[in-house]
């Protein structure tokens, strides 16, 4: 808690004041209930992805919600949330404001199946969502053709109804049989990644967060920033990073579209492939390559 003061009575040197620039494409969401031939992903705002893997679709932390808490929502989500099939499933990490919205359960289809970490089935039922799944970090669970299975995070858990880390907090990997997705949720940087990337690479898709790091004395623990995030997307042996967690909430000192810059210096540094470390407009359909086939993504407005 001192920390947390000193952090919001000390001095902000980022420029806030101008406006943001975070690219928003139109998506109707209508995709969600075809058939890809191979995958994509779709991001919908935050830390929220929608992954539509030939007929089926899962989300990360979904948020569609107006508020995480207290800030509010700086653009909204990238496709509308009756657009989610109600055969969906969705990955939660975490219990944090930003990415377990009270509002988003209630409102997604009751059908729905949902994957969370120890400590939070509970919360769950007690909003009617009878279709969930607890898991311990190493534990996995099947899901029609997926395995699904949640993985140790650098991080913590808090809320109001929750004291400090009552329940778990933790990174996912989804494998669909043809294709392994990882989401990290929140976390520090640690060595983990690479661990994770020894028992499961290669990765197709990583989906790192790169928002919401300054400043790095106290958001380091908890929070990567790009260049962390890339790095820990080599340790995954991950095929391509989708950065997320950044353009949608104002959690932190930077303003909130600049990680997607930082993210492109950091591989620029590092001697890495843009083309492999990406960041997409909210509401943007990137399409996983199929067989040799390159990935794919239309030309943003």
């Amino acid at each position: 808690m001192l920390d947390f003061l000193r952090w919001q009575l000390g001095a902000n040197h980022y420029d806030k004041s101008k406006p943001l620039r975070v690219p928003i494409v139109a998506n109707d969401g209508a995709s969600l209930a075809g058939v890809e031939a191979s995958a994509s992903v779709t991001w919908v705002g935050h830390a929220t992805v929608a992954v539509h893997d030939e007929a089926d679709v899962f989300l990360t932390d979904p948020h569609f919600g107006p508020r995480a808490l207290i800030p509010k929502r700086l653009e909204p989500p990238g496709i509308p949330i009756a657009s989610v099939p109600p055969n969906a499933f969705a990955v939660l990490s975490h219990n944090h404001y930003d990415h377990l919205d009270a509002w988003t359960v209630e409102h997604l289809p009751a059908s729905m199946h949902w994957f969370v970490p120890l400590g939070l089935a509970e919360w769950f039922r007690a909003r009617g969502r009878e279709n969930v799944v607890e898991l311990d970090w190493w534990q996995s669970a099947r899901y029609g053709r997926f395995t699904i299975t949640c993985l140790p995070s650098q991080h913590w858990s808090r809320r109001l109804e929750q004291g400090t880390n009552e329940s778990l907090w933790c990174a996912w990997l989804v494998d669909s049989g043809a294709r392994r997705y990882f989401y990290a949720g929140d976390s520090g940087y640690f060595p983990g990644f690479a661990e994770f990337g020894r028992r499961f690479g290669p990765i197709d898709v990583a989906l790192l967060p790169i928002g919401a790091y300054e400043p790095r004395w106290f958001m380091r623990y908890q929070h990567m920033n790009p260049a962390e995030s890339y790095q820990a997307f080599l340790d995954l042996r991950a095929k391509y990073l989708i950065g997320v967690h950044w353009g949608t909430f104002d959690l932190t000192d930077e303003p909130a579209d600049l990680a997607p810059h930082a993210l492109a210096e950091a591989v620029a540094q590092a001697g890495g492939d843009a083309s492999k470390a990406l960041t997409l407009a909210i509401g943007e359909r990137w399409h996983l390559p199929a067989g040799d086939a390159p990935a794919t993504r239309a030309p943003r407005p």
